[in-house]
């Protein structure tokens, strides 16, 4: 009887240090781990927005949601208001190739009358200026300044924006503009508008732009 029972007590012993034992807790853990997926969402973007914050907080990447949303047209710029798909962890998608000069300025500036929002990029890359291939006649910048500021390019109301053409001091910085834009002549904000258009379009000045009808 006496046998009996220090056996059964062994077994008992046995049975609560396998159980407690780590390797048996990981491999519990390990077992009652989920495979976490996630699935295709919806999201609408907010001021102040990039596309690494909001990958960051749906469980992605921007390139990944870059690749999902071709309304995208530079991943260092989104509008606040819009929709945007977050795809699926397991979602194939057809790759897309990102622009060379995908970087803009750390600032979040905004143009007058509109909703744009320049994002900070994933990582600090100078400003390259090159020469546009192809831009409006003076005529039309001249139309827009008189949309934007009344025509007066040496205007500063102290409301963030300069010039004739409205610019804020970083998109002014980010076309290799020294000083303000409103101490500058006209023909060098113009020269600035120019290079701004070739690398944004004409949606750098969305209000006035649409008024004109120029895009």
């Amino acid at each position: 009887m006496r046998l009996v029972a220090t056996i059964a007590a062994v077994f008992v012993a046995t049975l609560i240090f396998a159980t407690n034992s780590p390797s048996a807790s990981a491999e519990t853990s390990q077992s009652q781990k989920p495979n976490v997926k996630t699935k295709s969402k919806t999201v609408v973007v907010q001021p102040g927005d990039s596309l690494s914050k909001i990958a960051k907080a749906h469980g992605s990447t921007y390139q990944r949601i870059f690749y999902a949303n071709e309304s995208i047209k530079h991943p260092d710029l989104i509008y606040p208001d819009v929709k945007l798909r977050v795809p699926g962890t397991n979602e194939k998608l057809k790759k897309r190739a990102l622009p060379a000069d995908a970087a803009v300025p750390d600032e979040l500036p905004r143009q007058s009358g509109s909703s744009q929002t320049y994002v900070a990029p994933t990582q600090h890359v100078e400003p390259v200026v090159s020469t546009p291939t192809s831009y409006a006649s003076g005529d039309v910048w001249d139309r827009l300044a008189a949309c934007e500021a009344g025509g007066n390019w040496a205007i500063n109301t102290g409301n963030g924006y300069y010039g004739g053409l409205q610019f804020t001091l970083s998109s002014w910085q980010a076309v290799g503009g020294q000083g303000y834009p409103h101490q500058a002549s006209k023909a060098e904000q113009i020269a600035r508008g120019k290079l701004l258009q070739a690398r944004q379009g004409w949606g750098a000045w969305p209000a006035c732009t649409a008024k004109l009808g120029i895009r």
